[in-house]
């Protein structure tokens, strides 16, 4: 018992720094690697904070070491007390602390170590001494796609805090090494497969999203790379829906056959063909309960099903100059007869985009097997669509749509 008590003791030692009584870099290192690949996993945020404290040296050199001691285990202190119990407060060495923040992005950790900084600031012993913290922030995935890009920004950061004059929290702006467009696009494929498998992708998860992307893409991204993105963000959701991927390009392909026989001019026409590609983006907010159920859904999981459109539209935003293309995703489940939603659109109200979307959409969905439908035949689906012409959808793109589709049905006999 006594041996037991005694490595008790002195693995504990091992983990404490002997002045400031906090955790040591070794075992913050250790952690960081932890959450990283927890992280990693779970497409989950984590963030880093550097603090280096500002005219320490000043206190060394009037009042003594043992003066400076009492100042760092003084920081160390209010650092541990007033940070939430699951981060980990570690001495990174001399008078430079390190906060890692789990389950914490860029903005949440930035507000965070504001207020520890508003803490040392105020302290009445710190302040006496004249002692400030420089902190610097970085954060997974934005900041970097591994543990040492992340903690190298929150370095950078302190830096650039150290000169403003201190006494402040900074975020680099970028990590050295991370800047190639080709790291960006393998960082943000990461972020968005992550964020796929996370158990729990609701509306509130949506802000967290967008934001990310945005940062992610700001500065040195295109817009066809933040375009591209989205692109592969929708493949993915769209495979987490049974029998429904790849239709999206199906239903892209006929809506621009649709426009080119409207006689639609080529910019018009592709940023409509692009929102067919991401109109159903927005069903990423769904658990697979919903998009898999084979029997009627609950009047909450209908509410849920009709909040994708406005989702959809809400990360389409990232893109600049995507008045349209929101409009257009927004109201693509609008009806003619205004029975539609999110807004109750009715006739010509609705976006042009939309009810083409809305007439090729619904007829390739008719011909595709589905958990709370058996697939129709071809038949079936376009004696529905003229069953719904003038009521569901626009007359008008019907029997265009239908004209082509026989079109097409001709053409294939004859060539057989």
């Amino acid at each position: 018992l006594h041996n037991a008590f005694v490595f008790q003791k002195l693995q504990q030692q091992s983990i404490t720094d002997g002045l400031t009584g906090i955790k040591t870099r070794r075992f913050f290192l250790e952690n960081l690697q932890t959450e990283w690949k927890r992280a990693s996993r779970s497409g989950r945020p984590f963030s880093v904070a550097l603090i280096d404290l500002d005219k320490f040296k000043a206190v060394n050199d009037a009042s003594g070491h043992l003066e400076g001691d009492l100042v760092l285990a003084r920081v160390g202190h209010l650092l541990e007390q007033k940070s939430r119990q699951s981060n980990v407060v570690a001495r990174y060495g001399g008078d430079e602390f390190v906060i890692l923040m789990p389950e914490t992005g860029a903005e949440q950790a930035q507000i965070l170590s504001e207020r520890l900084r508003l803490w040392i600031a105020t302290d009445p012993m710190l302040n006496e001494r004249n002692i400030t913290g420089s902190f610097g922030v970085g954060s997974f995935p934005l900041h970097g796609a591994t543990a040492e890009e992340v903690l190298r920004v929150a370095d950078a950061g302190m830096y650039v805090s150290k000169r403003a004059g201190g006494n402040c929290v900074s975020i680099a702006e970028e990590s050295p090494g991370t800047g190639s467009a080709m790291a960006k696009r393998q960082l943000l494929t990461a972020f968005i497969e992550g964020f796929l498998q996370r158990e729990h992708t609701g509306p509130e998860s949506v802000q967290e999203l967008t934001s990310t992307i945005k940062k992610m893409c700001a500065a040195t991204e295109s817009r066809e790379s933040l375009m591209e993105a989205i692109c592969a963000l929708s493949r993915a959701s769209e495979g987490r829906e049974v029998h429904a991927s790849g239709l999206a390009d199906t239903v892209a392909r006929d809506v621009e056959m649709l426009g080119r026989e409207l006689g639609m001019v080529d910019d018009e026409l592709q940023e409509i063909v692009y929102a067919a590609r991401v109109h159903d983006l927005g069903k990423l907010i769904l658990p697979e309960t919903i998009l898999c159920k084979s029997g009627p859904l609950t009047e909450d999981e209908f509410y849920l099903v009709k909040m994708h459109p406005l989702v959809g539209a809400e990360i389409v935003s990232c893109i600049p100059a995507s008045d349209r293309l929101q409009e257009i995703i927004m109201h693509h489940h609008e009806r003619f007869d205004g029975a539609g939603y999110p807004d109750g659109l009715r006739g010509e109200q609705i976006p042009l985009g939309s009810r083409m979307l809305a007439v090729v959409d619904g007829y390739l969905t008719m011909m595709t097997d589905r958990p709370f439908a058996p697939r129709h035949s071809q038949a079936e689906a376009m004696a529905e669509l003229e069953r719904c012409s003038g009521t569901q959808f626009d007359g008008m793109l019907v029997r265009l749509y239908l004209a082509q589709v026989r079109g097409k049905q001709k053409s294939v006999a004859r060539s057989q």
